[in-house]
Order: structure tokens, then sequence, then C-alpha cells
């Protein structure tokens, strides 16, 4: 009789427990890894990025477009272009912005450099085939953030971006003093 509710006991502990278990918990050692990056920065053949420039329809950013695109910062990780390298002069106006937008509607806005060390708006292509909009020193495009600085003192990256870009807005922005209440034409 002991016995059996012994067993009993333990046949129940083991549903209890099993119920607690998370799916993800259960299934963790069930995923398959993900696989190696490729050994060059290729961009993925689907990459469609829409663009606007003062309200009109451009030419989107694909990977063609990137593959016939020399890129301004290159190692054997990453590519990345500049925006007036893609986009031409619109891009280089003074009071420009960028407005690009990423995985689930966030977008970001980006201006270009007034200085020559100031960040510069880039497109970086990963060796994942990833397409990032974000800033870069122009000294040091792809700087190292793994490994360094203390245990808990290591500052990571400090400039923004964003990935899984799927729309590019460039325009003029409102500046002071313009007599139409600060909209700039």
């Amino acid at each position: 009789m002991r016995m059996k509710r012994g067993v009993a006991a333990a046949l129940a502990l083991a549903a209890m427990v099993a119920a607690c278990t998370k799916a993800s918990e259960s299934q963790e050692g069930k995923r398959m890894p993900k696989p190696p990056p490729p050994p060059s920065a290729d961009v993925a053949s689907a990459l469609r990025i829409d663009v606007t420039i003062d309200g009109e329809a451009a030419p989107p950013i694909d990977a063609a477009r990137l593959a016939a695109v020399k890129p301004d910062f290159e190692d054997d990780e990453r590519r990345a272009w500049k925006m007036a390298t893609l986009l031409g002069p619109s891009a280089a106006r003074p009071g420009v912005a960028f407005e690009a937008t990423g995985e689930r509607g966030v977008a970001i806005v980006a201006r270009p450099p007034k200085g020559a060390s100031d960040p510069i708006p880039v497109l970086t292509a990963s060796r994942r085939g990833e397409a990032h909009f974000g800033l870069v020193p122009p000294d040091q495009p792809f700087p190292a953030y793994h490994g360094q600085g203390g245990r808990l003192a290591r500052p990571g990256d400090p400039l923004p971006r964003i990935g899984g870009v799927s729309r590019i807005r460039v325009y003029m922005e409102p500046h002071e003093g313009a007599p139409d209440g600060g909209a700039a034409r």
C-alpha cells in the first residue's frame, strides 16, 4: 500500500514538473544552431529598400544596386555606403535628413556630418546579408567593442543603428528664420 502511494506521489510530482516547464525550456536542446555566415559580406538577393526624396519616389536600394556601387568602407565582415554615395547629390544638401524605418516600424533620423570627425549616416551590409542603417565614425567605421573595457565598464556601441531597413526617406528639415514658419523648400 505504501509503495502504491509512493509511486502515485512520484507520478503526480513528475506530472506537475512537466506541466510547469516552459515550451522554450523543453525545446532548447532540439533547436538547430544558426549556420555560420558566408565568408564574404554579400547582401541578400531579396533586399529592397524603398526610397523617397522630398516626397517623390526614387529608385529603390536593392542587392543589384549595392553590388554595382563600390562601398565607402569595407573590411572582411562588413561593407558600408554613405548616403551621398547611394543617393547622389540630393543626400549631400545642407539641411537634409534621413529617416530610416526598420523592423516593426521603428525609425531613426540621421543628418550628414557638420565636421570632419562627426559620425556619418551609412547603410551597412553584414556577412549574414543583413542591411543596417546607422551612424559610424569616419575614422573607424567598424570599431571593435567586444573584449574591450573592464568587466562592467565596457561602453558598447554609442551610435544608433537599425536593422531590417525597409524604407529610407530623404527630406529637408525646417530651419529657423524661414518666412513660412520654418518650413524649408
